[in-house]
């Protein structure tokens, strides 16, 4: 079973300072948001195509950039362990200065996961096969 991930960034009090390189590569990151354990919880739970799974993780970046302190709750662990998993995996970020010193500061990172539909996943399906093609051309 393919889906779609959407996701918003919400801040709890700053904002996170990145590169566009850095932006890819997160954005990047939570949208390979799938694993054989998703696909199981998907099934247990009986969720259709089309449904949406709301997981909301929380996370710090400390002072040196490094993503620590990561949770997560969703309705089901696969999907808790999975978003914590990804998370994990972001890029170093910048962390938030106050009087010129970097500190610790915490956020919090709302992602819905949509299950697709056929529509959905033959748009993506032509979308990534141009995209592919177009690469090759430059190569």
């Amino acid at each position: 079973m393919t889906k779609q991930l959407l996701f918003l960034l919400l801040l709890l009090t700053s904002t996170i300072v990145v590169s566009q390189e850095q932006f890819a590569r997160v954005s990047d990151s939570i949208n390979n948001l799938t694993s054989e354990n998703i696909d199981k919880a998907v099934t247990q739970l009986g969720l259709k195509p089309g449904e949406t799974v709301k997981i909301f993780a929380m996370f710090s970046v400390d002072t040196d950039g490094s993503i620590v302190d990561v949770k997560a709750r969703s309705v089901h662990p696969a999907f808790e362990e999975e978003a914590i998993r990804i998370i994990q995996k972001l890029p170093t970020m910048e962390p938030a200065v106050v009087d010129g010193k970097a500190i610790k500061q915490k956020y919090s990172l709302p992602i819905l996961y949509k299950i697709e539909t056929v529509q959905e996943r033959k748009k993506r399906e032509r979308r990534e096969y141009r995209k592919l093609k177009r690469k090759q051309r430059k190569n």
